[in-house]
């Protein structure tokens, strides 16, 4: 079993695990210096969550969440829709 190490940003800054883009939105998945994970997303559903205590969340992120999910389960990144080879 291979393990991963991800590096300390020295800056500060929360460590970008991983972006996923929708049409219109982008998510991305952080991982703070406490070692938290975070996710944050471009709506304004999400940016005018921003006064409650409550995780922050919207649609972009659960979409976002399964795509990770189905990422770490088969162990493939998901190609994104649109894109033809």
């Amino acid at each position: 079993m291979a393990l991963r190490f991800r590096r300390r940003s020295p800056s500060g800054e929360p460590a970008v695990l991983g972006t996923y883009t929708f049409p219109s939105r982008t998510v991305q998945v952080l991982q703070t210096q406490d070692e938290r994970i975070q996710w944050t997303c471009d709506c304004d559903k999400f940016r005018r969550q921003t006064d409650q205590r409550e995780p922050l969340w919207c649609k972009h992120i659960a979409k976002a969440a399964a795509r990770r999910s189905i990422e770490r389960l088969t162990r493939r990144v998901a190609i994104p829709r649109g894109i033809e080879r």
